[in-house]
């Protein structure tokens, strides 16, 4: 399943696997003056494919690893081209694969093994200027892109929502928490999240997140120091893993 929106100069286009008529975790790239930023899971890549055929594109940039943002990625390499491009440490597990859970695969996919190149400190497309910000927390090799004349800040995973429901038992909540703060002070006009699309009150509202992951991390660390079990703290603060 797709829809698409159109924000200005960016497109942003969703996408989910259909079930019962309906779409299961729904993700989304954007396009934008020639750069698809992400690719979606996939199950999804044949139609994204059909969906971006005419239009212009030039580069494929990877916010990071997981298979809702590279799946697409095999397919439009083999028919227009694209090379993706991923931060350095995501380049061995594209080539080598990464563990996925069973509901990932259920949901997005087996993600294809590929190989990317590296991206560096900047990306510039026809007429824009991105900034590439090392942002990690959700993965090690998580990415933001900031366009620092228009204003607007293509973020990813690092999102998602303003109060977490979960934690990856691969996400450093620490390192997340940083990544946050480091993007809301960028001063950006508009902030777009891979999932959620526009974010309302963009960097207001990744502050409130890193906040809300402070005030988390302190009462996990003071239940610890009070000897509380810790899946029971898990449980009662964030909620259950997924697994």
């Amino acid at each position: 399943m797709i829809r698409v929106e159109r924000h200005g100069p960016l497109t942003f286009i969703r996408l989910a696997r259909p079930f019962l008529g309906r779409g299961i975790y729904w993700t989304g790239c954007y396009l934008v003056d020639g750069l698809l930023v992400d690719c979606g899971p996939p199950a999804t890549a044949r139609e994204l494919l059909a969906a971006l055929s005419g239009e212009r594109l030039e580069a494929l940039a990877l916010t990071h690893h997981h298979e809702d943002h590279m799946g697409g990625a095999a397919l439009l390499a083999a028919e227009r081209g694209l090379r993706p491009l991923i931060h350095p440490r995501g380049q061995p597990l594209l080539q080598h694969g990464f563990e996925q859970q069973a509901y990932r695969r259920l949901a997005w996919g087996r993600p294809p093994r590929l190989e990317a190149a590296a991206l560096g400190g900047e990306l510039r497309t026809r007429e824009l200027r991105f900034e590439v910000l090392e942002t990690p927390g959700h993965s090690p090799d998580h990415v933001c892109l900031f366009e620092r004349e228009r204003g607007f800040v293509l973020t990813g995973d690092l999102f998602l929502a303003e109060r977490l429901r979960y934690l990856r038992s691969d996400e450093d909540l620490v390192a997340l928490q940083a990544s946050l703060e480091l993007v809301a002070g960028l001063g950006a006009r508009q902030v777009f999240c891979a999932h959620r699309g526009l974010v309302p009150e963009g960097s207001a509202t990744l502050r409130r997140k890193a906040a809300h992951l402070r005030e988390l991390r302190e009462a996990i660390l003071d239940g610890l120091r009070r000897g509380e079990d810790e899946a029971e703290l898990a449980r009662r603060l964030v909620g259950p893993e997924a697994s």
